[in-house]
């Protein structure tokens, strides 16, 4: 049973690898569009129809699926001055209610994400230029909300090992 638990969580490294993977190249992709957006513009006066829907979208990607990842990586901004000058017991204490707490919420934006793309779809949403649909890209943001559930899953099982030794 233990084994399989964290071969679980271990799973989770490998999918937020994949998701970082498909952030890094949409940010190429908005780079590169972009510049061509530019130059097509103002060197034929023809700029790509949809670059601002095309851009947008995948801002959404990069910053949706490069959190499980950055998770991972405890590469998000942490403010812990008060809380490194507690106990190693307090700071545990402190720290597992904050990684429940953010499973908690994002776990509730997973749901959120399903309500939300089942919205759209009845509704017909779509982007007003190329008629891009909405509703996969919020299924997709809510399946990254639930890969940093498991990156911080991942994150707190680390510190409860960290904290046995």
């Amino acid at each position: 049973m233990e084994k399989n638990r964290f071969n679980v969580v271990r799973k989770a490294s490998g999918f937020s690898s994949l998701f970082n993977l498909i952030a890094s190249l949409a940010l190429v992709v908005i780079m590169l569009l972009t510049c061509l957006d530019i130059s097509m513009r103002y060197l034929f006066s023809r700029p790509i129809s949809g670059t601002y829907e095309i851009v947008s979208i995948l801002g959404a990607v990069v910053a949706a699926f490069a959190m499980p990842y950055t998770m991972l990586e405890q590469g998000h901004v942490a403010v812990d001055i008060l809380v490194k000058s507690l106990s190693v017991g307090k700071q545990l204490v402190i720290e597992t209610v904050t990684h429940l707490l953010g499973i908690l919420f994002f776990l509730l934006l997973v749901w959120q994400s399903v309500e939300l793309g089942l919205d759209m779809k009845a509704a017909g949403e779509i982007t007003p230029i190329l008629h891009i649909p909405f509703y996969p890209l919020i299924y997709l943001i809510g399946l990254c909300f639930f890969g940093l559930c498991l990156a911080i899953l991942h994150n707190l099982i680390d510190l409860w090992k960290k904290a046995k030794r």
